[in-house]
């Protein structure tokens, strides 16, 4: 089932009727209905969304089924890729799709999300109100107060899915949270997958994600994630967040202390989910207890910094408070309640400690006086027999019996009454054994009702402080986030960003945060580059050879800003971060077969996105525009995307390109500037320089880039006859010959 669910399929389980002629039970599960630990990722949320369109805005409701939380956002049509980039979606149910455009469709496809169509009557009215008050409470109208009609309408629609899916509604769920407009970055699916922040190819190794990801708690990791998909855009929030790295940079001790306490964590919030849909055991509660716990620990720790930045002052209130109130008393509870390491389900029992329950004591007691009577019984009819191998057994299916050898069946006196005979062995029982053996069983089953009637009530005295121990993992894990921030700025030697109100970047000495540790691990070093983009030359046109480093300094251009508005230092020496309110990208090239577009047209598809939605403030990343298609129409479209980016948008833009002729265009423009990667040889041997310099590259150096990789040298030589009949050069490049 694990295996089904995590590739994406929707499973129905069908149980054993408890009665001949019974109900058979059937229970649906889908990937963003489950809270199986052996199908969820512990570092990734699993969020089901649902979209609901209304004329030409979508609102969208999410909730991650295994940790409670969710949330709404409102969205234009042509606008609703970087929302689900944001949401992250595991999969994502239509409620309304758009009448008159199909920017929906394309940016799930865009996003690589399971989508389908909610097969399920459209709530209206009471009926909406009704699924909402059932899962938030009385309180309901002011939690939602502000919310959008789009956004209640998909918040109900999901709701309802979850409670047809899961058979109930989670219990105790906090409110969602809003999305507040112009808070976050956005950014879209193709921009995160080109930058390759979250996954590179099928994994997230080589990604930005797994440079900075030093967390030590899944929460934290999972927190992670979502600020890496919507960097934060106020700069005020964006400091304080700085302001506690540097803290934890400038403290080591006090960085790693807390890490060490905080690797001892529980995953309460996926605990806390299965509580609140009846599918947890009593390991769960542990992890509540021992969360709460361990939160006292790591505020302690904290407490032992001097100075504290606001942000971290915040997090050792919000930790100290798991011994305080209900919360105290729940973690009280709980310590007095379970024993050290439970099992993993309660039908296997033992897990309430002793002297905690007075009725289970005395019910415990006469099971174990029946269980030893039973013992003693055997070693009685051993001697009454003179059958040393003769035991006294329980199974299923006959329960307590009396088993002996078949050749030492004769010996046994009248008192012994024939249950199952075997080729090997014959199973007998007695009056006396039936006697203690009702004894045990009856005071096992009483035990184990009494164990499961406790459970309900911790469970109950857990739901209870949901929320209020919902909020303390919260803070260990923005906690978890910062150290772990902290922690990789001091391993990459990295440096804390200026942030601005305004639309200039510089960044000096900038690299490539993921391609330097790949360097390094070969023994190689990163050449750095600077970038300064301003009022003045907010368009670079970077021209210069394959394999010189184009599409890298692009990269790391975006990422050293997508790092700094996250609140992370930054690979440079130095970087001033003009806060970027989008963040487009269009590198590599790929098909949508399934849909039956070409390279070329996804390429158009993302160019017009980033066309229609860049405003002044965005930072714009575009890499060979125009070559899916013929020269001369490729040409054309490069020069008037740039043209259009430069004139009408007004925004930083980095456009690197193969079409010389560009540069001819960007010297004419008065906001543009023409760049280009050295060709000369670099270090060691390295065929380019891999160095950013002012104006353009004269020639392509493909055949230069051919030699290296070894084509045959016929190949070459007649590639450079023909080139040079194109062009009336000889020679016309290095590495061309024999």
């Amino acid at each position: 089932m694990g295996r089904l669910l995590s590739a994406g399929h929707k499973v129905a389980l069908s149980e054993q009727p408890p009665s001949p002629g019974g109900d058979r039970p059937l229970q649906r599960l889908t990937p963003g209905t489950s809270v199986d630990a052996a199908v969820l990722a512990p570092g990734r949320t699993n969020n089901l969304a649902v979209a609901f369109t209304a004329g030409e805005t979508v609102g969208f409701a999410w909730l991650d089924v295994s940790t409670g939380e969710g949330g709404t956002a409102m969205a234009s049509v042509e606008g609703c890729g970087p929302a689900l980039a944001q949401i992250a979606p595991t999969e994502v149910l239509v409620a309304r799709w758009p009448e008159t455009s199909d920017a929906l469709a394309v940016a799930l496809r865009s996003g690589g999300t399971r989508f389908g169509k909610l097969d399920r009557p459209e709530l209206v009215g009471a009926a909406a109100d009704g699924v909402l008050a059932a899962a938030y409470g009385p309180g309901a109208p002011d939690a939602l107060r502000g919310f959008s009609p789009p956004e209640l309408s998909a918040l109900a629609a999901l709701l309802d899915y979850v409670r047809a899916t899961a058979g109930r509604l989670p219990e105790a769920l906090p409110p969602p949270r809003r999305a507040a407009i112009n808070d976050t970055m956005e950014i879209d699916a193709p921009t995160l997958r080109g930058l390759e922040v979250l996954a590179s190819g099928a994994s997230v190794e080589g990604t930005l994600l797994s440079v900075l990801d030093r967390t030590v708690t899944p929460a934290g990791a999972r927190l992670l994630a979502r600020q890496l998909a919507a960097p934060l855009t106020k700069p005020d929030t964006i400091r304080r967040r700085l302001a506690m790295v540097r803290f934890m940079v400038n403290n080591p001790p006090v960085r790693a202390g807390c890490r060490e306490e905080l690797s001892g964590l529980p995953d309460v919030l996926r605990a806390y989910g299965r509580l609140s849909l009846g599918k947890a055991g009593p390991r769960d509660l542990a992890a509540i207890r021992d969360g709460l716990e361990r939160a006292q620990a790591v505020a302690a720790h904290l407490a032992t910094g001097e100075n504290l930045p606001v942000g971290l002052a915040t997090a050792a209130r919000e930790l100290r408070v798991s011994d305080d109130g209900g919360k105290g008393a729940l973690a009280g509870t709980l310590r007095r309640a379970l024993v050290p390491s439970p099992p993993a389900t309660i039908g296997e029992g033992g897990f309430v400690v002793e002297e905690y329950h007075v009725e289970l004591d005395a019910e415990r007691m006469e099971a174990a006086a029946a269980k030893e009577a039973i013992g003693k019984l055997q070693d009685r009819y051993v001697q009454q027999t003179g059958i040393k191998s003769l035991r006294i057994k329980t199974n299923t299916l006959i329960g307590y019996h009396v088993e002996v050898p078949a050749a030492a069946a004769k010996g046994l006196a009248d008192g012994f009454t024939l249950r199952q005979g075997l080729a090997s062995s014959a199973r007998y029982t007695t009056t006396e054994l039936d006697r203690l053996a009702a004894e045990q069983v009856g005071a096992a089953e009483r035990v184990a009702a009494i164990e499961e009637r406790v459970f309900r009530e911790l469970v109950s005295a857990a739901l209870a402080q949901r929320m209020a121990v919902t909020r303390i993992a919260h803070a260990a894990a923005a906690l978890d986030l910062v150290c772990g921030l902290g922690q990789a700025a001091a391993e990459g030697l990295w440096v804390e960003p200026e942030l601005a109100d305004d639309t200039l970047l510089e960044i000096e000495g900038g690299r490539h945060p993921v391609a330097e540790q790949l360097l390094e691990a070969e023994g190689r070093s990163f050449v750095p580059n600077d970038c300064r983009i301003g009022s003045d030359d907010r368009l670079w046109l970077l021209t210069g050879p394959n394999m010189a480093g184009k599409s890298t300094f692009l990269r790391q251009v975006a990422l050293v800003v997508l790092m700094a508005q996250v609140g992370s230092f930054v690979p440079a020496t130095r970087a001033r971060v003009g806060v970027v309110d989008k963040l487009f990208s269009r590198i590599g090239a790929s098909d949508d077969l399934v849909a039956g577009r070409s390279t070329f047209m996804v390429e158009m598809l993302e160019t017009a996105a980033i066309l229609k939605q860049a405003t002044a403030r965005s930072l714009v990343i575009l890499d060979e525009v125009g070559r899916g298609t013929s020269t001369h129409d490729g040409l054309a479209i490069a020069q008037a995307s740039m043209e259009y980016l430069h004139d009408e948008v007004g925004c930083r833009t980095l456009f690197a390109t193969h079409f010389h002729e560009l540069a001819d265009a960007a010297e004419a423009m008065p906001w543009a500037v023409c760049m280009a990667m050295d060709a000369s040889p670099g270090r060691h041997d390295e065929m380019f320089a891999f160095k950013v310099r002012a104006g353009r590259a004269g020639q392509s150096y493909g055949l230069r880039v051919a030699t290296h990789a070894g084509m045959p040298a016929t190949v070459l030589r007649r590639a450079a006859e023909l080139l040079g009949q194109v062009t009336g050069t000889k020679d016309h490049e290095e590495g061309t010959s024999g």
